[in-house]
């Protein structure tokens, strides 16, 4: 079950009719852009300086704006898909969707349109949580609520949606201290430095590690900034520098996409366990395959479908985040996957 703060489920149950059902699909634009030039908290009513006008979001036209960091990815693309789910059953609802195209310089100058433009609400995968912050308080401050997906911006905003982070690094190297008997060498293919999931996910395992698995070394990591490609390059030179590898941590599942593709290649298969996180369903098919070891399951298309419904819920009543000294956190329940477990995956849940 998704968890969330005690006022924002308050906030939700009262005020919010879900957007679900019906067979119509959402208004939605896919525009590349140009190029450019965890807590809880306490809601109440709007300050006194508020620029927030409440609007009905089930009658009057409203645009949603969702700015991806990379649309083309399998996340980016199921997150747009749960949005457009969401608000698919009402024609007064457009969602507009935003390529950042991996650049926060790209992502601000979005942002900046959009705001000029006054959409009525904005979901946001932050490239750079801090470059992006300037551009969320811009929003926040012109009445238009910022729901952050998974990629937040550094600074208080009306909501984070996101997968589990930190826990999800903790129980993957759980599970990989099992299956390598509690000793032994693993690699590490991260992402971009700086962002909280993805330093969270790695805080998580090395933390775990450290603390429960004296007789298992991490020999290395390296960036492959979360790009399946880059990261048979950098598997390959893990395998040609280290002739023994018992395990291979990769922050999200195309790395570790990447990483497999570079073990079989090399003809090392059956050495060594791979493990991602997010649950895409090229992931899900490898570990059943036996390609890949496990990963930690998000079901994406409820996670962007999440964010729609808060930003309804926004768009619809006098909450302004004006209010707020911390962003209300929802976290998306985690599922750990291997070859024992992917069936329960039921195939309307593979995004």
């Amino acid at each position: 079950m998704k968890k969330m703060s005690l006022a924002l489920a308050l906030l939700m149950a009262a005020g919010l009719t879900a957007c679900s059902g019906g067979t119509e699909t959402a208004r939605t634009e896919t525009q590349a852009a140009a190029p450019a030039a965890a807590a809880t908290t306490e809601a109440a009513a709007p300050a006194a300086n508020s620029n927030k006008v409440k609007k009905n979001p089930y009658t009057e036209d409203i645009k949603i704006a969702y700015i991806a960091h990379d649309l083309s990815t399998p996340n980016n693309q199921a997150w747009l898909e749960g949005i457009e789910r969401e608000c698919g059953s009402w024609d007064n609802i457009t969602v507009q969707a935003f390529n950042g195209e991996s650049s926060a310089e790209t992502q601000v100058t979005i942002m900046s349109d959009v705001i000029n433009q006054k959409y009525d609400a904005v979901i946001l995968q932050c490239s750079d949580g801090t470059a992006l912050a300037p551009s969320v308080d811009e929003a926040e401050a012109a009445g238009i609520p910022v729901i952050t997906l998974n990629l937040d911006a550094y600074t208080t905003h009306s909501a984070l949606v996101m997968a589990v982070d930190f826990d999800a690094g903790r129980m993957i190297a759980d599970e990989m201290a099992k299956e390598i008997g509690g000793k032994g060498d693993v690699v590490i293919i991260q992402g971009v430095a700086g962002l909280t999931r993805t330093d969270n996910l790695e805080k998580g395992f090395r933390d775990t590690v450290a603390e429960k698995y004296p007789d298992i070394k991490i020999l290395d990591a390296q960036s492959a900034s979360f790009e399946k490609e880059t990261a048979i390059t950098v598997m390959n030179s893990f395998l040609q520098n280290y002739d023994k590898i018992d395990g291979v941590f990769c922050i999200n599942d195309a790395m570790a996409e990447g990483a497999a593709l570079a073990v079989q290649s090399a003809g090392r298969q059956g050495e060594m366990v791979i493990w991602g996180a997010d649950g895409e369903s090229d992931a899900l098919a490898m570990i059943e395959s036996g390609d890949m070891t496990g990963t930690i399951y998000t079901n994406s298309w409820d996670e962007g479908s999440t964010a729609a419904k808060i930003a309804l819920l926004m768009v619809g009543s006098e909450y302004d985040s004006a209010v707020l000294t911390e962003t209300p956190e929802v976290i998306m329940e985690p599922i750990v996957v291997t070859k024992d477990t992917v069936g329960s995956i039921a195939p309307e849940d593979r995004w």
